[in-house]
């Protein structure tokens, strides 16, 4: 905890509470019974439990089509190509299907399905747990809460992480047996795992209770003493985001059931690892995601309500590091 003390903290972002333009400026509704999220290509995605699939624009401009006949449960929005990866129910029963969109060509109006297939591991009946799909189209991954990985591969070398409550493993796809090197003796929670840029080395974030780690295909790098409950973490252009459960809130029912529960405080922390400095912290309820879009943080809470964070310009930051007599002289970095 210590470690964690001694980080430098600003605030290099702006917190506003999203407001409806078309309706007076009150706050912007989010729509009821969200299960899913994600965002790119210009949009947040959401999924509900009635079977749809909403697009939220920068202009605020909500549409949605029925994907699925029961619910949604994952979504996957791939950031180079208009292309849209679901997982969800249409029928009862633990039958998780996946549905591929093209957003770009329309059937009916809506986007145009270009494959679907049964998210089962042999004929198990398995709930998913997890969704990720490599942007060249050739790898998709879906973990399942029995602990198995299906795969859909194309040729090039790449590597898979996988992490489980126990264990941080990584596999080599480009040999058949899947060669498998166990990374570490511990893991971590759904929803608080990430990949950093290619820039930081494609590395892989597993952000545990005590520590957040990071690994590369054949070693653990990095370790940082961030320590409190995680519930939440994402990457995006070097920075790193932990959702943590406040230590002053009471303990409620489980954030990743994805189930309502009281009121639950929690703390959403950005953090720029490479400076080793905090860029924002503040407390929030109920959070449902976080996303990254059009330049700012997107925070969704279970209130549906919407906040946005926008990071400060490049002048209003330098005047808080003079402040704060984080610079030497006009020519030195700051330290």
């Amino acid at each position: 905890m210590a470690a964690f003390l001694q980080w430098r903290r600003f605030v290099f972002f702006d917190k506003e509470t999203v407001k409806d333009p078309a309706d007076n400026g009150k706050n912007f509704v989010v729509p009821v019974g969200i299960s899913a999220c994600d965002s790119g290509r210009g949009h947040i995605v959401l999924g509900d439990m009635e079977g749809q699939i909403w697009f939220l624009t920068r202009s605020l401009q909500l549409t949605s089509f029925q994907a699925y006949k029961l619910r949604v449960t994952h979504l996957y929005q791939l950031k180079q190509h208009s292309i849209l990866v679901s997982v969800g129910q249409d029928e009862q029963g633990i039958n998780p299907l996946v549905k591929v969109w093209n957003l770009d060509k329309r059937d009916s109006g809506n986007p145009l399905c270009t494959r679907i297939f049964p998210a089962i591991p042999g004929n198990k009946p398995t709930e998913v747990s997890c969704l990720s799909v490599h942007e060249n189209l050739n790898f998709m991954a879906i973990g399942f809460t029995d602990g198995s990985v299906v795969l859909t591969k194309g040729g090039k070398l790449t590597h898979l992480f996988v992490t489980t409550l126990e264990k941080v493993q990584c596999y080599t796809l480009s040999v058949k047996e899947y060669p498998r090197l166990e990374l570490d003796t511990h893991g971590c929670g759904l929803h608080c795992s990430a990949l950093t840029d290619p820039s930081q080395d494609s590395q892989f974030i597993v952000a545990g209770d005590d520590c957040v780690y990071l690994y590369q295909p054949d070693k653990r790098g990095s370790c940082f003493a961030f320590e409190g409950r995680k519930l939440l973490a994402h990457w995006h252009r070097g920075c790193l985001l932990l959702l943590t459960r406040d230590t002053k809130s009471p303990n409620k029912s489980d954030f990743r059931s994805g189930e309502a529960s009281p009121s639950e405080r929690q703390i959403l922390t950005i953090y720029d690892l490479d400076n080793k400095f905090i860029a924002y912290s503040a407390a929030f309820d109920d959070v449902i995601d976080v996303l990254a879009e059009w330049g700012s943080f997107y925070i969704l809470t279970r209130d549906g309500k919407m906040s946005v964070l926008q990071e400060k310009d490049m002048q209003t930051k330098l005047e808080m590091l003079f402040k704060k007599n984080f610079f030497k002289c006009d020519n030195c970095p700051f330290y």
